[in-house]
């Protein structure tokens, strides 16, 4: 397995496994990704046999100063997806690509960064508790 900076040919690939595997209320597309571009170090990719398996993405978020000042930090991440195919989990991807987007973050000098996962992806949310993350909010609803 191979973990590198996404490119534009793995747009379609990204937008693929995103469809299939994530937690989304509607179909993501192209436009969703354009903060890449920006901070291409927040897409990255995980290939094996030169095939997609997996993909984190997150993006430099603009804050508030008076939010910025009240968390005591200067730089803030939102870490939007991480996706693995089915096939492939159980493996360390997530893991490993985790790792290498908060070590490209550390370099941005992010000083916090936030994420949402969805209450049924428990595989996820140990992997989130494993890495250091801790819950902060809790997003309810409730069908009338």
């Amino acid at each position: 397995m191979h973990i590198r900076v996404f490119e534009s040919q793995d747009m379609e690939s990204i937008i693929d496994l995103a469809n299939k595997y994530a937690s989304f209320d509607s179909d993501v597309s192209e436009a969703d990704f354009q903060p890449a571009w920006a901070f291409q170090k927040g897409l990255l990719v995980a290939e094996e046999d030169n095939q997609i398996v997996g993909f984190v993405f997150a993006y430099l978020r603009e804050v508030p100063s008076v939010v910025l000042t009240r968390w005591e930090v200067s730089k803030v991440a939102q870490i939007e997806l991480l996706v693995v195919d089915p096939q492939y989990r159980g493996q360390g991807i997530g893991e490993s690509l985790m790792n290498q987007l908060l070590e490209s973050l550390r370099e941005e000098e992010i000083d916090i960064v936030l994420l949402h996962c969805p209450a049924t992806a428990s595989e996820a949310k140990s992997l989130y508790d494993k890495l250091g993350f801790e819950t902060r909010a809790y997003a309810m609803k409730k069908r009338l």
